[in-house]
């Protein structure tokens, strides 16, 4: 990006919603209040909504209140500012080989100027006027890209709704990208326990690998790039248990068949397990308060490290997930999963050097209040005005402080980039809705162009540039053909080897 861009204020949110939609009329209304009041409170100029899990685990009949979630994002009162809005809704899940129940929706104050998306198909930007939401397979959409992760990217769990939605945006003259992403989880922590990093680490590195894959393989210019989302990070349960309970015995506890179905951990002398562990329970018989867990776990939260070209704000927050869905219980976990850092806020190089030079704040929505299992983490960035060239693309040199202070130790803890599966293009066909002025979007509708004859966006945008000076060149030798008498052959043979010379030139940059 270059040129001047003015102040603007960005409010990232990720949000696992899947409960939600299974216990409606107990946590919708508070989820959205307290959405409402922070936008109402803070008023931020632009703001990214990522959800996963959109209409719950039961989605075939969680969906039917998707709509009535996306009405109240769009007609709120403590959000009427919010003059324009986009989103996405994948709520196909017929189509399984395609469906990942994300949902992501922006919002635009009144106040920006400078507000437009990128199509990805005509490779321009596209100026915001309105509101309008898509929903159901999206797959002739041009204004973002979703993928799927393949199935054999989690091996344990052959059928799931993991995969990324991407968006690239302009405000105020700044250009952002912005990817929803959910990566695999825990099936069992009777696996996750068995040794450090635990299996899933692997098909999280790999799914993560294969996103920053495929946004390279757009080929765009460089811009600060925000993906946000529930990483499924989990803690280290292998390492926690050999740290916290050095002496314990470890006993199995056997099915009619032999199966190990669960593992309990003895201290010497007691009758009483320090620790049981099933595939969906943890419960340990000493447990800490949150601020104990952010002071004590935060060193076995370690997957992020496998990734040192992304960046992440000191986390200040306890662990995102699992917290109880109990009714008017809002600090508790459930005895599920070990409580972990899901749900986070990540960056590239490019995002790095915007959120140092901005006022930033990392944290968790609605900790006293019910908001499901997933506790949204927002990342809050107040940019200052700049007149500066964007940066060349350049490898990161050292990763944030708490990346590099274990980043040795987890060389390993990731599975290598994957070259399966393919970028899903979207959908969408418009339904003007009398009642709002807004549009939904849904079905089948326009089919996307070509992009350009190479199917690269990079391409046109190299073209583009060049035909101005190309134009001068020409210009200038016949008007040198004219004045010093050059032949005709001679003024086309120049413009070739000038012409050539400028196309070399531009490959280079």
């Amino acid at each position: 990006m270059s040129g001047e861009s003015s102040e603007v204020s960005l409010l990232l949110i990720t949000a696992n919603v899947g409960t939600l939609f299974e216990q409606p009329d107990q946590l919708l209304k508070p989820w959205l209040d307290q959405f409402c009041q922070k936008l109402s409170t803070e008023q931020p100029a632009f703001v990214a909504l990522h959800c996963q899990e959109v209409g719950g685990k039961t989605f075939i009949t969680g969906m039917q209140h998707v709509h009535k979630f996306v009405d109240v994002l769009l007609t709120a009162p403590e959000l009427a500012e919010y003059s324009r809005i986009r989103g996405f809704f994948d709520e196909d899940f017929a189509t399984k080989a395609e469906f990942t129940a994300l949902g992501s929706v922006y919002f635009v104050h009144s106040r920006v100027s400078d507000a437009a998306m990128w199509d990805f198909s005509g490779c321009r930007f596209h100026p915001i006027a309105d509101k309008e939401i898509q929903h159901d397979s999206l797959r002739q959409d041009t204004f973002h890209k979703k993928l799927k992760y393949p199935p054999d990217f989690f091996p344990q769990f052959p059928w799931s709704r993991k995969g990324h939605i991407v968006t690239r945006w302009r405000i105020q003259n700044r250009v952002v990208d912005m990817v929803n992403v959910h990566l695999f989880h825990d099936a069992s922590n009777l696996e996750s326990v068995e040794q450090s990093p635990s299996i899933y680490v692997g098909n999280r590195g790999r799914a993560l690998r294969h996103t920053l894959q495929k946004l390279q393989d757009l080929g765009l210019p460089e811009a600060p790039l925000f993906i946000f989302g529930d990483f499924n990070f989990r803690i280290d349960l292998h390492d926690i248990v050999h740290d916290f309970l050095p002496s314990t015995e470890a006993r199995p506890v056997k099915a009619d068949d032999e199966t190990t179905t669960a593992m309990e951990y003895y201290q010497a002398g007691e009758d009483t397990p320090a620790l049981q562990l099933e595939k969906k329970r943890f419960v340990l018989r000493d447990c800490l308060t949150q601020d104990g867990l952010l002071a004590q776990w935060r060193k076995y939260d370690k997957e992020s490290r496998s990734f040192p070209q992304l960046f992440e704000q000191h986390i200040s927050f306890p662990p995102s997930y699992p917290f109880s869905e109990d009714e008017g219980v809002t600090q508790e976990y459930m005895k599920t999963r070990p409580p972990s850092w899901c749900d986070r806020v990540l960056y590239n190089a490019a995002g790095k050097e915007l959120v140092q030079s901005s006022t930033a704040d990392y944290f968790l929505l609605g900790d006293t209040a019910e908001m499901g299992d997933h506790k949204p983490v927002c990342l809050s960035v107040v940019s200052h005005p700049t007149s500066t060239s964007q940066p060349e693309k350049t490898a990161p040199q050292a990763t944030t402080a708490e990346h590099a202070n274990n980043n040795k130790n987890n060389n390993n803890s990731a599975g290598g980039a994957d070259s399966a599966g393919s970028t899903i293009e979207p959908s969408a066909k418009r339904v003007n809705c009398q009642s709002n002025n807004h549009r939904v979007h849904s079905g089948s509708g326009r089919a996307p162009q070509a992009c350009a004859a190479s199917g690269s966006c990079h391409s046109a945008i190299q073209w583009r540039q060049m035909l101005p000076p190309l134009l001068i060149y020409c210009c200038t030798l016949l008007v040198l053909q004219y004045i010093a008498g050059i032949s005709s052959g001679t003024a086309a043979v120049l413009i070739v080897v000038l012409a050539a010379s400028v196309l070399h030139l531009s490959h280079r940059r």
